[in-house]
């Protein structure tokens, strides 16, 4: 044998054994991917199989719930003793941790709400966002699921399209009023009126993450008692309002444009028990942590005259003048002081960091509201080292 030959035979064992290592390569890749497709596939199910079967038990304890109110109130005597043999149901916030039921008949959706917006709770549920208002409350309810669960088919709502928000013993109902598709972390914000606000991933069914957010809009049309009986409740005066100008108030006063961790609301005073169960408390707190807010944007962006205006005649807390926002270390409490059916005035604290200004470092906050009339003004801001 020549070595030319010998080397042209070399050349085709050489080029059989590199085509053998590629195919073996792209062999153990496809099996790679087969095995990862495989893998997601029976993650997805098993998540899916999961969501459905506790979401679903949530309806029933929930379902279950409605049928004790509905008892309850029809074995009372009078449409006044069945609101009060109905509170400690119609009362309360939530059912193993449900506050309610969304139900949208168009597109076949029964939910069970609960609050927040964590895999623990969008995994089972629809989430409300905290800081955003009660369904059914005056204000914006942000109702929030996944794309590939609950919220699936709301692109298919249409104006018009009839949505409700189930409790134990109330039925708000909702109409429709627009949709559309906006970028993440756009802003919601807040409404005087009570509307539902519906978010999802856009587009709904997709399989990745997206940076695009479905919106469907809806505001209130009726409510009416869930169980068939008349409720009947005390109804105290519109919450007050905060003295803001204009300009303060456009940059957003409410909890929807603003970052600030909530903890507890309680009551103070001698407040009338059947407005203590209505939503006159929650609505006086809105206001409240509304002039907090114009407070803190007062202070920190050293604008003396809103400052006199939110708070007048009161001294100016050094170290948040001209500082940046605070950082909250603890949640801002809510106490609502009452007389009857009447807030009289509200306090609110929490320890903050304060990182600028003239004197950075770490405190004890308390304001104290006045309200008087239908006028809510900052009557004290003390800040005392933490």
């Amino acid at each position: 044998m020549t070595d030319g030959e010998r080397h042209r035979r070399f050349g085709r064992a050489a080029g059989t054994t590199s085509r053998r290592h590629r195919y073996r390569l792209l062999t153990a890749a496809g099996l790679l991917l087969v095995a990862a497709a495989v893998a997601w596939q029976v993650n997805a199910t098993l998540w899916t199989t999961h969501s459905e079967r506790v979401g679903t038990a949530l309806v029933h304890q929930f379902e279950k719930k409605q049928r004790q109110a509905k008892a309850e109130q029809s074995g009372s005597q009078g449409a006044l003793d069945a609101s009060q043999a109905a509170l400690g149901l119609c009362g309360s916030t939530s059912a193993g941790g449900v506050r309610g039921l969304l139900v949208i008949p168009s597109i076949g959706l029964t939910a069970p709400v609960e609050h927040g917006v964590g895999d623990d709770v969008l995994d089972v549920a629809v989430g409300l966002l905290p800081g955003s208002a009660l369904p059914g409350a005056r204000g914006n309810a942000v109702l929030e699921a996944h794309d590939v669960s609950y919220f699936v088919n709301i692109s298919k709502l249409v104006p018009g399209a009839v949505v409700r928000y189930e409790t134990p013993c109330t039925t708000y109902t909702f109409t429709v009023q627009s949709h559309g598709v906006v970028a993440q972390g756009s802003p919601i914000y807040d409404t005087p009126a009570p509307t539902l606000t519906l978010v999802t991933c856009w587009p709904t069914n997709a399989l990745w993450f997206t940076t695009q957010r479905y919106i469907v809009s809806a505001s209130e049309v009726s409510s009416a008692s869930t169980g068939g009986a008349t409720l009947t409740y005390r109804v105290g005066p519109a919450a007050p309002t905060v003295p803001a100008p204009a300009a303060l108030v456009s940059e957003g006063l409410t909890l929807t444009t603003n970052s600030i961790p909530m903890g507890q609301l309680a009551l103070a005073g001698t407040p009338d028990p059947e407005w203590a169960q209505s939503t006159g408390p929650l609505l006086d707190q809105s206001a409240g942590v509304a002039g907090f807010i114009a407070g803190i944007k007062s202070l920190t962006q050293d604008q003396t005259a809103w400052w006199a205006a939110v708070a007048p005649g009161v001294t100016a807390p050094a170290p948040l003048v001209g500082a940046p926002a605070p950082g909250y270390l603890s949640p801002l409490e809510v106490t609502v002081s009452a007389t009857g059916a009447t807030a009289t005035g509200i306090t609110l604290s929490a320890t903050v960091t304060i990182s600028g200004g003239h004197t950075p470092g770490r405190y004890a906050m308390t304001v104290a509201e006045a309200i008087t009339g239908s006028t809510l003004v900052i009557s004290s801001w003390t800040l005392h080292a933490a």
